[in-house]
């Protein structure tokens, strides 16, 4: 049903995060969310130009390991950085990005189920895209720095952090959103559940629930007018003062219904 496709794609991009917004109607909420990606990106390519090999260039970060000495031919590359530091890289980013890039990728093929309306396959298809292409740039440009200026196992993993921090901007900013205003940005946010197909189901519940209660009351009528006719029949025949084995038959007949 579109209560759990809607429901899938909210909680596949994150219901706490400024992403879930491209998944509602509001043009505002779009707004936000682009502002959001589009700050992360601008932040990212900071750290891909501080990584560009450029030894003219002042602002970039990249660290000459190389040392000559004056008195020997030969130079020695004074890298402590080892395949170790690469290991424990590996295992922060996959802990940190692997869940949005496979979220990403699945809601991105789940956009193109052909129940969905074109306007929910459109949300879909770039929430989705969009959740696991800035995940992979962030793997890319934490990839090249840290190669570019890492010199030790340690600051591989420092310069690691400090870059993935800027992935969690977009669930900062919605907790500032809902500080703000929680009511306001639900009512951004893709609803989990349609109100009009909420109000229908609520209408079809109700019917359904009216026809069973008629159904009730005219099989309790039914009953009470058989109940009725016996006690009637009871009547008569104690006042023409009958058999008290018929008596008795309906008697027990009677005790055994009620």
């Amino acid at each position: 049903s579109m209560d759990a496709d809607r429901k899938y794609a909210l909680d596949s991009i994150g219901d706490d995060s400024t992403y879930g917004l491209i998944l509602g109607k509001s043009w505002l909420g779009w707004a936000i969310a682009l502002v959001t990606i589009t700050a992360q990106t601008w932040m990212l390519f900071q750290f891909v130009k501080a990584a560009e090999i450029n030894l003219s260039d002042d602002k970039s970060d990249l660290r000459y390991t190389w040392k000559c000495a004056r008195d020997q031919v030969d130079c020695d590359n004074k890298i402590d950085r080892t395949p170790v530091g690469w290991v424990l890289y590996g295992i922060l980013m996959a802990a940190h990005l692997l869940k949005d890039i496979i979220n990403g990728w699945k809601l991105t093929v789940f956009s193109i189920r052909k129940r969905h309306s074109p306007h929910y396959q459109i949300r879909f298809f770039v929430g989705g895209t969009l959740l696991w292409s800035i995940s992979l740039f962030t793997l890319f440009v934490s990839t090249i720095y840290n190669h570019a200026i890492a010199t030790t196992n340690s600051e591989i993993i420092i310069n690691s952090v400090v870059i993935l921090f800027i992935t969690d901007l977009d669930e900062l900013f919605f907790g500032i959103l809902m500080v703000v205003n929680s009511r306001w940005v639900r009512r951004m946010s893709i609803q989990t559940t349609d109100p009009q197909e909420e109000l229908a189901n609520e209408i079809s519940t109700l019917k359904a629930e009216l026809g069973t209660s008629k159904e009730a009351i005219v099989r309790l009528t039914n009953e009470g007018v058989d109940l009725r006719k016996r006690l009637n029949k009871i009547e008569a025949i104690l006042e023409k003062g009958g058999i008290c084995e018929e008596l008795a038959n309906e008697n027990s007949t009677l005790k055994a219904e009620l």
